[in-house]
């Protein structure tokens, strides 16, 4: 049978692919475009043919394996439009301008996201390019949700998010139903010119706009997370039926074994257990025990496909979107107490210093004897509560700390966030909010499945070694780059007039955990926490192995969670493949095609899931704002900008602004190399961890914003200028100091 880049004009599809699609793409979404399968040869053949276009200079390859026809010479550039606050920008391929701020008059009929064309204004000296938009060169898909309004002639489309800076006209035909106040989701029908209203078609009426449960399910439609799941992959999940209760050959048998499973409270699914055991050399024996998913997911099923596609599970507030149909996932694939279940464990040896001797992957069945959660196992820790397994936890933590200071001093980041979890009501209104801090029984699981991710990406190393391979075999990694240099100036720089002392130089590891040493326990902690943590890459995956910089490893991929992470579900199948030898030349090119497309699809759904987290996290605060109007709270300043200042309220965990028009006891400067503002009457500071007692002044669900104002209470929170220089000066005496000391 002829290959299907034998019967097509591959090279005239590429280019006329390339020509529609004017802003740079990636191999993955090229090979959607001309519907090709990934891991296949014609998938392969597309690689092949893309390198050599290149190598003619009919295609360009830009950063991040992305690929695009050479750029136009007329003055122009070609990039994506985003709306940022009041304005735009335009981020572009080219490397002398990377970014063409665009004001308000000069966006055309640009919308966020859209592909465009921008002509450059002329470039001042230290002034940031600026342009204009002079043509929509592709739509981006606006799946626009927001409210209805009626000003007595028309219909409106008021969007939720902020990054629409347009109100969108709705004919009487395009309604489908929808009244004033009724939350909807719509589409962009068009927009021709901006001296027009853009118009809508109303395609959903999601129910009345302000309800709590209506605008959260307006978050699924936002960002387009689907329902449920089609009926072949409901149908396939359905077929399998729990494990029986009896030994397998081809599995080892844990039946028997001490293994336990520790999860958050609300946990509906269990993916992970562990055991320990004391062996006669003095060293100990982890067991990290995952579930088995791959033996229910084949590869190329419809399950496959359909949790590839998804690539994740994404946990919003009200709900979770699962990657897989709740009959495997919060059933026969979890762990769950004293039920038999496939599963797939690492068993790692180490001596009393942490270090790992020997390991085996094994496919096995268990049993798990006791399901904690966090706090339960936490107390048994403590000695609050008594239970039989307590020394099997304890010894669990034992172990973790002594991995957690091996991981120290191997280079690794210790970065303390803080999880807020907001509890709902029967009607999904939220009613507060609590912090989900780091425990030791939380430490516990995350330094043993940190160990198990690292050997099974480790053990690669040991397979290329025993077939004599120049290379790795293909894999999925999980990869986090060092940190942007100028991002991490910039940080350091704010934290600097925080009045930590920061050492001069390259920035290491160890001396970023040393700032965050000094952190912990002061007010600013959380703001330190967040812009070092901004500062930094962001981790993906990847089938080409960097490196995990914040852990401080060489070598990392993700294999405890494949109940909810396609990359998991991937490796598992990978190491089982391998198990069995190693795989002809044929299908270690398939497997190279898998892993790529793998990798960059789930980088994608990752960031996908992590915006629609945000934005739910966002709508229940402000929801819970609304709640709170006109009450007086505390807070802390999490960010600065030219219009005002970002306040997180502690006892409620939500952020406002402040903006600086309504701080009217002096007039304010915005110090953008310090990112601070003070009075210059008052000296009155604001800046990155300075308290500050606030009212909330109004809460947007529709636009997820919140408002705030100064309370008239002030006095005991006040910073000034003056008194932040003073204690600056002497923070750097004590240095100079101790620095004189060591010397």
């Amino acid at each position: 049978m002829k290959r299907l880049s034998e019967i097509r004009d591959m090279r005239a599809e590429v280019l006329e692919a390339l020509g529609r699609t004017p802003v740079p793409i990636q191999l993955l979404d090229l090979s959607k475009q001309l519907r090709l399968r990934a891991g296949s040869d014609d998938y392969e053949q597309l690689r092949q043919l893309l390198d050599s276009m290149i190598d003619e200079g009919v295609v360009e390859r830009l950063s991040r394996r992305r690929f695009a026809l050479p750029q136009r010479s007329d003055g122009t550039l070609v990039g994506v439009f985003e709306m940022y606050h009041d304005n735009g920008l335009v981020r572009t391929d080219d490397q002398a301008v990377p970014v063409v701020h665009v004001r308000r008059h000069d966006m055309n009929t640009a919308l966020n996201g859209d592909s465009v064309r921008v002509r450059l204004h002329a470039l001042a000296p230290g002034r940031k390019p600026r342009g204009e938009v002079v043509e929509i060169v592709a739509r981006a898909e606006h799946v626009i949700t927001g409210m209805i309004d009626y000003d007595g002639s028309f219909s409106y489309l008021i969007p939720d998010e902020n990054t629409y800076h347009v109100d969108f006209l709705v004919a009487d035909s395009n309604l489908k139903g929808a009244r004033p106040g009724d939350k909807v989701v719509g589409a962009l029908a068009r927009w021709t010119h901006d001296n027009a209203a853009p118009e809508a078609v109303i395609t959903e009426v999601i129910g009345k706009s302000g309800a709590a449960a209506v605008e959260f399910a307006a978050i699924l439609k936002e960002f387009r997370m689907p329902p449920g799941f089609p009926a072949d992959v409901e149908s396939e999940a359905r077929a399998y039926a729990e494990p029986p209760d009896e030994a397998v050959a081809a599995r080892l048998d844990l039946r028997q074994e001490t293994i336990i499973t520790i999860d958050p409270e609300d946990a509906r699914d269990f993916d992970d257990a562990l055991s320990i055991r004391e062996l006669d050399n003095g060293n100990v024996e982890l067991g990290v025990h995952i579930a088995d998913v791959s033996h229910y997911v084949t590869e190329g099923s419809a399950l496959d496909r359909e949790a590839l596609e998804r690539g994740n599970s994404t946990y919003l507030v009200d709900c979770v979107v699962p990657m897989l149909p709740e009959h495997l996932s919060n059933n026969i694939c979890s762990l769950v107490p004293d039920r038999v279940r496939n599963a797939y464990s690492v068993f790692m040896e180490f001596t009393p210093d942490g270090q790992r001797t020997t390991y085996r992957i094994a496919e096995s069945i268990i049993k798990s004897k006791r399901r904690y959660s966090y706090d339960e196992a936490q107390r048994i820790i403590i000695g609050e509560l008594d239970d039989p397994h307590a020394s099997i936890l304890l010894r669990l933590r034992q172990l973790a700390d002594t991995l957690f200071a091996r991981r120290m001093r191997s280079g690794g980041i210790d970065f303390e966030t803080q999880e807020v979890k907001f509890i709902l009501d029967e009607s999904k209104m939220p009613v507060r909010a609590v912090i989900k801090t780091r425990t030791e029984s939380t430490s516990l699981v995350e330094e043993c499945m940190l160990a198990a991710n690292r050997t099974v990406a480790e053990h690669l190393h040991d397979l290329r070694k025993q077939w004599k391979m120049k290379e790795l075999p293909p894999y999925v990694y999980r990869v986090h780059d060092k940190p942007d240099r100028e991002k991490l100036a910039s940080a350091i720089e704010i934290i600097r007039t925080i009045g930590i002392d920061v050492p001069s130089g390259e920035l290491t590891p160890k001396a970023v955990n040393e700032i965050l040493t000094q952190a912990r326990g002061r007010v600013e902690q959380p703001v330190v926490n967040t812009l070092l943590l901004r500062s930094m890459a962001k981790a993906i995956y990847s089938d080409y192995n960097i490196g995990h910089y914040g852990l401080g490893f060489a070598d990392y991929a993700h294999f405890t969670s494949p109940i909810r992470r396609y990359p998991d579900l991937i490796v598992h199948r990978l190491l089982k493949e391998y198990a069995k030898g190693q795989p002809d030349a044929r299908r270690l090119r398939q497997l190279e095609n898998l892993t790529r497309y793998a990798g960059d699809q789930c980088s994608v759904t990752e960031r996908s899931s992590i915006e629609a987290e945000r934005a739910s996290v966002k709508l229940a605060q402000t929801i819970l704002a609304r709640e709170h109007v006109g009450s007086d709270h505390v807070g802390y300043v999490t960010g600065v900008a030219t219009f005002g200042v970002f306040v997180t309220i502690k006892d409620l965990m939500i952020e406002g602004l402040l903006h600086i028009r309504d701080i009217d006891d002096d007039y304010y400067v915005f110090d953008e190399q310090r990112m601070r503002i003070y009075g210059r009457r008052t000296r009155r500071l604001f800046r990155y961890g300075s308290l500050v007692r606030v009212r909330i002044a109004k809460a947007d669900t529709k636009k997820r914003m919140i408002d705030l104002a100064m309370s008239l209470d002030q006095q005991d929170l006040v910073e000034t200028l003056d008194l932040v220089e003073e204690t600056k000066n002497k923070t750097k005496q004590r240095g100079t100091k101790r620095r004189t000391r060591e010397s």
